[in-house]
């Protein structure tokens, strides 16, 4: 009688679970919507929780599926959390721009009792809290002042030169590893005001903190996945988006600069500069920003992103140098030609006027978005009448709260917009082809009032490295390089799998031009 009962009760289980699964993961095709087909409770992205797939390629996959290729839109599921994955070029424009009112706040999120860095930094910010910590903290990000940081980015460039002029003749060397020491050292002096002097200590404090962020052992990779795509979550395991130690480290530094330039009086039109006026205007009761915690998330978030983005950038760009000599040729050219020109010193409006330097860094972000999707959530507006739609396409309307991906590197690889997409090519970046392309179809900073605030910090940092790095030496290929491209399956962000490794050869071609 009891066996019988206990396999009742088992077979009322598996009927009800069924029945779940059935009516859970029918979400999108009940609304008439496309959808990928998804593995009952772990929904469509088995491989990216199983650490074989990063979660933006992964994103990539579902968009270049055979039956998607004309689908403006792709339903799939985030465990049982219905996503919508956009595909149509006026759609991604309604979301980053025309609607953005709706779709202002990011899906990602910190637990705000654990994790006061990552809830106040600019990156996770919602609502009134973002618009209005965006407004204070642009200033930092204005040409006069990007202009004003432009001689202390220099200075880290002349100490890369001296870094690769020690090494020799030649040296075969991981590129991503060097990039992110000048950038480390770069990010430092311009937003803080400290020599971090990782070029000349790989193994300083700095550097190893740096380093460690971005370093995705499986419990960091966790962590960065419950904060992304599972915030409901982010209170039952418990994760934090900066280490304690991390933390710690950043809270002594920050307060000790904000201290000491507060007591001097001392400006130096940098980050820190904003983030004391930050500090006297919550004493003046100007704003609610009292809690020392947010002058340091901010802090926190410009320079992790701000030496990751463009150290990568850096490395990627060297890879792709380093297997078309053609392309690394004219580059090397144009910045010898200048250098000429203005005497070893570029200024910053020189710098910013290497046309081939861009279109290089452009082709280059094209191919390699660091971050490689965007992410939002939708949020209903109180009239009925202006909720979203997926009208001409589908009739529905979107569910208050629905995560929106928009996969940038699908995007920028599609060869619909872009010939051979997975050939490097910097002449898609001219004048006249840029006229005739879709603004929707290259988005490595985002678009629209929520693009990246520090994307011109980020490519001068790059177009700087690039030309101390360039002056004097040229990459090729060796044994250990890559044939082709392979990323981390952990973490979020675009990486390569063991560096990039090349082989850096002191030039001869030209003269060595001493900076003055």
């Amino acid at each position: 009688m009891f066996a019988a009962i206990f396999i009742l009760l088992v077979l009322i289980v598996i009927s009800l679970l069924f029945y779940w699964c059935k009516y859970t993961y029918s979400y999108w095709e009940r609304h008439g919507i496309p959808q990928s087909k998804p593995t009952p409770f772990i929904g469509n992205f088995k491989k990216s929780f199983m650490f074989k797939r990063n979660f933006g390629l992964h994103l990539s996959d579902i968009y270049n599926e055979p039956e998607m290729i004309d689908k403006p839109v792709v339903g799939a599921y985030i465990f049982n959390q219905p996503i919508l994955i956009i595909r149509d070029l006026d759609l991604i424009k309604s979301i980053l721009i025309k609607d953005f009112n709706y779709f202002a706040n990011r899906n990602g999120r910190c637990d705000p009792h654990r994790d006061a860095l990552g809830t106040y930094n600019l990156f996770f910010a919602r609502d009134a809290f973002w618009r209005e910590m965006r407004v204070k903290l642009s200033p930092v990000f204005t040409s006069g002042k990007i202009k004003q940081m432009y001689p202390l980015i220099r200075q880290i460039g002349c100490d890369l030169e001296n870094f690769l002029a020690q090494k020799g003749e030649t040296f075969v060397g991981d590129l991503k590893n060097i990039c992110s020491l000048f950038t480390t050292d770069s990010i430092a002096t311009i937003a803080f005001g400290i020599n971090a002097n990782s070029l000349k200590n790989s193994n300083g404090e700095f550097r190893t903190h740096t380093k460690s962020f971005f370093s995705f052992d499986l419990w960091r990779s966790l962590e960065w996945g419950v904060v992304f795509f599972l915030p409901k979550l982010v209170n039952v395991f418990r994760v934090t988006m900066f280490s304690k130690k991390f933390s710690t480290f950043l809270r002594s530094v920050i307060n000790h600069i904000i201290d000491d330039r507060d007591r001097k009086g001392f400006e130096r039109n940098d980050l820190i500069d904003v983030l004391l006026k930050l500090k006297k205007e919550a004493v003046e009761g100007k704003h609610s920003f009292t809690d020392n915690d947010f002058l340091v998330a901010q802090a926190a978030v410009f320079l992790t992103a701000g030496f990751e983005t463009s150290s990568s950038t850096m490395a990627f760009c060297l890879y792709e140098l380093a297997r078309q000599p053609e392309f690394q040729r004219i580059l090397r050219q144009e910045i010898h030609d200048a250098l000429l020109e203005c005497n070893g010193n570029l200024t910053y409006e020189k710098i910013n006027s290497l046309e081939y330097l861009s279109k290089v860094l452009d082709e280059t972000l094209r191919l390699y978005p660091i971050l490689p999707f965007l992410d939002r959530q939708y949020k209903d507006p109180r009239d009925e009448k202006q909720r979203i739609k997926l009208e001409p396409f589908y009739n529905y309307t979107l569910a208050n709260g629905l995560p929106v991906y928009i996969p940038i590197y699908a995007i920028q690889r599609d060869p619909k917009y872009w010939k051979n997409p997975k050939i490097f090519d910097p002449e898609r970046f001219s004048v006249e082809n840029k006229k005739l392309r879709n603004p929707m179809t290259f988005l490595p900073f985002g678009a629209g009032p929520h693009n990246c605030i520090g994307m011109r910090i980020g490519l001068l940092q790059s177009k700087v490295g690039l030309v101390h790095f360039l002056k004097n030496h040229f990459v090729e290929p060796c044994k250990q390089t890559a044939k082709e491209a392979e990323f981390y399956d952990t973490g979020v962000l675009l990486q390569f799998k063991n560096g990039i490794c090349l082989t850096v050869k002191c030039d001869n071609m030209y003269d060595k031009i001493p900076l003055q």
